[in-house]
């Protein structure tokens, strides 16, 4: 019950800065996409990001990951846009238990995917692609040993010029694993929303459940809430996030630091 209260007060929070965001002159089209793309896959602007997230487990377990990403965009049409992107991680993990690995770093595994873009109207924006999770990570304990593809695909409205909200489904599943590594298979629903602010600041929040058809249909659900804020003289946006797990999890949270560079900066018309 707390867990659902958490939520709808994030949600007030999210509609009571919006009605002050509202009264204020519209934002640049340009700096808002590039504030809405950090939660919205229908924004296919080129950029490249460094990330680094820490995450505290329960029994004293750490993990931190640096995550260098990429995506190239280019325009098919007025209305359709490409583009592929890439993950790199680094990661450290840290455990207190006995063990070979309790402290261990190195390469994690990383992502490789495209996909395509669609302007249906002014408000209304639609997406989808396919990802390659790769089985890169320079040591077992960094690995999850699965190649894995993720379909998916995501749809976004602009409410107001302050208010966008986008709803994505995924669908994973592993094509080969190793070590004895069950086979993965599981569904994703998301639905993140961003809110412009004045002075080129934004706050966000999303809410994820997950469906697992290999562990008995088992659900899962978190929220996270963050805010982001884009330079005045550079296209460079810097975003803060911190996640929580709703369901019984082994992970307590998890908080993330974000720097995008956008080498090109465009807008659908408006």
């Amino acid at each position: 019950m707390s867990n659902l209260f958490d939520w709808l007060l994030v949600l007030l929070l999210l509609l009571a800065v919006g009605r002050l965001a509202a009264v204020e002159p519209p934002p640049n089209p340009a700096v808002a996409d590039e504030l809405k793309q950090l939660n919205d896959r229908t924004i296919l602007n080129t950029y490249l990001s460094w990330e680094s997230e820490w995450n505290q487990f329960k029994h004293g377990e750490e993990k931190a990951v640096w995550t260098l990403s990429g995506l190239w965009g280019w325009s098919a049409s007025d209305w359709q846009d490409w583009g592929v992107r890439f993950k790199l991680p680094f990661a450290y993990r840290r455990s207190d238990q006995p063990s070979d690995h309790a402290d261990v770093g190195g390469i994690g595994d990383g992502e490789i995917g495209a996909g395509t873009a669609f302007r249906l109207s002014r408000a209304w924006r639609t997406a989808g692609g396919i990802e390659l999770h790769a089985d890169t990570a320079s040591d077992s304990a960094l690995a999850e040993k699965v190649l894995r593809l993720k379909s998916g695909w995501g749809v976004a409205h602009d409410f107001s010029h302050w208010l966008t909200v986008t709803l994505n489904a995924d669908y994973n599943h592993s094509i080969a694993e190793r070590d004895g590594v069950p086979p993965q298979r599981y569904f994703e629903l998301s639905l993140p929303a961003t809110v412009i602010l004045p002075q080129a600041w934004s706050i966000h929040a999303q809410y994820k459940t997950t469906v697992d058809f290999e562990n008995d249909d088992r659900w899962s659900h978190r929220i996270s809430a963050g805010i982001a804020k884009r330079l005045s003289k550079v296209p460079v946006v810097f975003s803060a996030t911190l996640e929580k797990p709703l369901s019984s999890s082994a992970e307590k949270f998890r908080v993330s630091v974000t720097i995008v560079y956008y080498f090109q900066r465009y807008h659908s018309p408006r």
